[in-house]
């Protein structure tokens, strides 16, 4: 088969143009995703780009497992307008935020997640090793936003939570303690809720291998010979973990008979239910992990039941279900005392002269509909 020179400067003519019309389309998608789609100018001129509510619909969609609508959308928009003039009216008064502050907050929601304490960092490497992404690619993964995104959107939350806090203290502080009878009720309602799984209390003792991975089994070999001869010695060891470079650490361990207890635990459900079937007082084996060694005693044993309103919400706690439930209607009167003020100081910076929206009508659904 052969090609004609006028064919093919032709062809060539067709595929540059073809690039170079994608290019473009490409260049003006972007440079429409940055117009300003919202301006919240209470204390200065702030944009709110179609990229920004882009972001925030994706996160909202990954948590709702859905696509949302047009109409969707535009409460996402109302909301982000919400906190951008909450977050300046904050500004105007002089309140501040720190990255200190933001990454603390930061920290705990990633120790929530994990059921310990941990930093940033380590939850960094925790991802790479199990997921092989950057924390960036897991954030974005998770929520749809990026770590600087998500970090902007929690620094707006805390902003707005001080601000509102410091506003309305008194409506928020002035909660009733809700009355005896209320507590009572609650628990009546809700008893099949307060139930407590079969429970171990154990008391554990770990060594790290580190540089000498025989000193390690060795400490860990003679301390668990300690327990089965004298099972007291528990409080006498934990007092020896605690002193500097003890090689060990010590202390009470609460396992509930469940699959969430074993995946913390990082063993197999069998291996959880072999611990259960051990007697009081008995010694486990020395355990080795990729990081340490380790042996349990066994000190008391919990059988599964409903909590009546006197008992304890937790062996080895004071607080009791009828404190834990009083606690939890106080918190949940005050979240509403919250919302209720946050939506107050809304409404009373939610004027034309605070803000402005820049498209409407048919506009502004088409600059949703993508």
């Amino acid at each position: 088969m052969s090609f004609k020179v006028g064919e093919l400067i032709m062809n060539r003519v067709t595929v540059c143009a073809f690039f170079l019309f994608s290019t473009l389309f490409l260049v003006s998608a972007q440079q429409a995703d940055l117009q300003p789609i919202a301006m919240v100018k209470l204390n200065k001129n702030e944009p709110i780009t179609l990229a920004q509510l882009k972001a925030r619909v994706e996160a909202y969609q990954k948590e709702l497992g859905k696509q949302m609508s047009v109409e969707e959308r535009k409460s996402v928009l109302d909301t982000l307008i919400n906190e951008r003039l909450v977050v300046q009216a904050a500004e105007k008064e002089g309140m501040r935020i720190t990255d200190s502050d933001v990454n603390q907050s930061f920290n705990q929601i990633l120790s929530q997640q994990v059921g310990r304490n941990i930093t940033e960092a380590e939850f960094s490497r925790m991802v790479k090793e199990q997921y092989n992404m950057s924390l960036d690619e897991f954030m974005r993964n998770q929520n749809g936003m990026s770590l600087a995104e998500y970090k902007k959107f929690l620094r707006s939350q805390i902003i707005a939570q001080r601000y509102v806090a410091a506003k309305k203290r008194d409506e928020i502080q002035n909660i009733k303690a809700p009355d005896d009878i209320s507590i009572r009720s609650y628990y009546d309602l809700n008893k099949q809720r307060f139930f407590q799984p079969d429970m171990v209390k154990l008391f554990l003792v770990v060594a790290k291998k580190g540089d000498n991975s025989s000193s390690a089994e060795k400490l860990v070999t003679n301390i668990r010979k300690e327990l089965q001869d004298k099972p007291a010695a528990t409080s006498e060891i934990q007092i020896r973990s605690q002193k500097e470079n003890s090689g060990f650490q010590a202390g009470d361990l609460y396992v509930n008979k469940n699959e969430s207890a074993a995946v913390q635990l990082g063993i197999s459900m069998q291996a959880l239910l072999n611990i259960f079937t051990m007697e009081k007082n008995s010694v486990s084996d020395v355990n080795e992990t990729p990081e340490n060694f380790q042996c349990f005693i066994v000190q008391e044993k919990y059988p599964a039941k409903i909590l009546e309103i006197g008992d304890v919400v937790q062996p080895g706690t004071t607080i009791t279900v009828y404190e834990y439930i009083k606690q939890n209607m106080i918190a949940q009167a005050q979240s509403e005392a919250v919302s209720n003020a946050l939506m107050e100081i809304i409404q009373e910076l939610k004027t034309p002269e605070n803000y402005q929206i820049m498209k409407t009508g048919a506009a502004l659904d088409k600059a949703l509909s993508w």
